[in-house]
């Protein structure tokens, strides 16, 4: 039993000597070339034997990569689909074939969001929705009342507002983060839609306010506010 243990520790150990170590350049912007270097002191070459796209299809291969002394650097320009590309090469390190391997990601904004920051993120969009649901469903109760109507399409139209917020917050995490929206029709057709839509009763919320509110403060002066109509057109005529 421990001559066998013995053995798969060892050969873990050697893979773990001939397996390329993949490492990460960080996050380019969609378009950007993106220098590959390595530095090597006891090579005579460095080559590119793949990239690879997102898709795993091949960008290039068989490069030879351009020396400087001890600094090789190759520039790779097609970066027009986003997403995560893998660089696979090669070099002769003391006179001996050894294998590197290192990888990318290209965004439209060449950011890309942490674990940490995609966390504050989702909870600041929750407890934005949370206080437009909170709004909305205190508005419209409220509209039902004879005296707090005006307060109820109020926070309606705050509940507004925050959802346009949201609406933007979601263009730009998507724009930013996930991909374009300059060159994907159909999520700039779906916000275009939402924001249109939202807006649309933002202004009538708006023009409601304005309808109503000069004469309810008339003849809140007045006193004569009619206690009975409620939400009857014809209340304060």
């Amino acid at each position: 039993m421990k001559k066998i243990m013995l053995v798969l520790i060892l050969g873990i150990f050697l893979i773990s000597l001939v397996t390329p170590v993949q490492q990460t350049l960080g996050t380019f912007k969609s378009g950007e070339c993106v220098n590959f270097i390595q530095i090597c002191d006891n090579c005579t070459y460095n080559n590119i034997s793949a990239v690879l796209y997102p898709n795993s299809t091949v960008a290039l291969s068989n490069i030879a990569m351009t020396k400087d002394d001890t600094y090789y650097n190759y520039s790779f320009c097609s970066t027009s689909t986003l997403g995560n590309y893998i660089v696979n090469g090669f070099g002769d390190l003391d006179g001996v074939k050894t294998s590197w391997s290192y990888d990318f990601d290209i965004t439209s904004s060449g950011f890309k969001q942490t674990t940490s920051e995609a966390l504050g993120s989702s909870m600041y969009l929750i407890l934005i929705i949370s206080l437009i649901m909170m709004f909305s469903y205190i508005g419209f109760r409220l509209t039902n009342s004879d005296e707090l109507w005006v307060f109820g399409i109020f926070l309606i139209f705050i509940a507004l507002i925050l959802l346009i917020y949201v609406t933007y917050l979601n263009m730009f995490y998507y724009k930013f983060y996930i991909g374009s929206l300059n060159t994907s029709l159909i999520p700039s057709i779906i916000f275009g839609f939402l924001l249109f839509s939202i807006t649309a009763g933002l202004i009538t919320a708006a023009l409601l306010l304005l309808k109503r509110i000069p004469k309810y403060i008339g003849k809140l002066f007045k006193g004569v506010v009619d206690k009975e109509d409620g939400w009857d057109e014809n209340a304060f005529d």
